[in-house]
């Protein structure tokens, strides 16, 4: 038996993945899903963006945990 690995567009898996099922092709499933969700990706990057354009708008670590009260 070979292998072959192939990339295949993301709105293309399911008929893809039903085609080689149908075809009678065993599919070894090794796809990683992001862990962040495209809208939490774009709400790093613009903090990301903050930070950079304007660092002293931002607290340090050390002085924001002392604010923390925990009950």
């Amino acid at each position: 038996m070979q292998q072959l690995t192939i990339n295949i567009p993301d709105n293309k898996i399911a008929f893809f993945i039903d085609l080689a099922n149908n075809l009678g092709f065993t599919i070894e499933n090794s796809t990683q899903k992001s862990v962040l969700t495209q809208k939490q990706i774009d709400l790093v990057n613009e903090a990301r963006k903050q930070i950079k354009e304007n660092p002293d708008s931002f607290l340090d670590w050390d002085d924001a945990r002392k604010t923390i009260r925990i009950e």
